[in-house]
């Protein structure tokens, strides 16, 4: 927790505490994470191949490292774009979640064609969903408490 203004994002008033960013995307980060690994071994369990063929035609498999990766990453540069526009305003906060919300969607599409099984595309799709679903939260309550 750390001391905030209550007038909102870039305002001025009295000192309240509330979560930080930094903190926040960590949590919300941390537990994506999970649910996404826990995501991969029930595939695993069930004997998804998580195999995916990418944009040059060359096969990969989803590994349990690149699901947290790019978990992580994805957190990172979503709290770096949410600290920038929270320099700015409310407004452009608000911009940024619905474009979180619209990129976590649609990011999900090319996992769901790329898959070379369904359970594989099921659960790739999901864990962008999770992802993307976490963050909102996170980024929600992060923006939403007194800045």
């Amino acid at each position: 927790m750390t001391d905030i203004s209550t007038a909102g994002l870039g305002g001025r008033g009295t000192t309240t505490q509330g979560p930080s960013l930094p903190r926040g995307a960590a949590t919300g980060a941390a537990i994506a994470i999970v649910v996404n690994a826990a995501l991969w071994a029930a595939g695993r369990a069930v004997d998804a191949s998580f195999l995916v063929t990418l944009p040059m035609g060359d096969t990969e498999r989803v590994g349990i490292v690149e699901v947290a990766v790019k978990t992580l990453l994805a957190f990172a540069v979503g709290s770096g774009v949410l600290a920038l526009a929270a320099r700015r305003s409310r407004r452009w906060v608000r911009a940024v979640l619905v474009a979180v919300a619209l990129f976590a969607v649609l990011s999900a599409v090319g996992p769901a064609t790329a898959a070379h099984d369904a359970a594989t595309g099921v659960l790739l799709v999901a864990m962008h969903v999770v992802a993307g679903a976490t963050f909102l939260v996170t980024a929600s309550r992060v923006a939403a408490s007194p800045a």
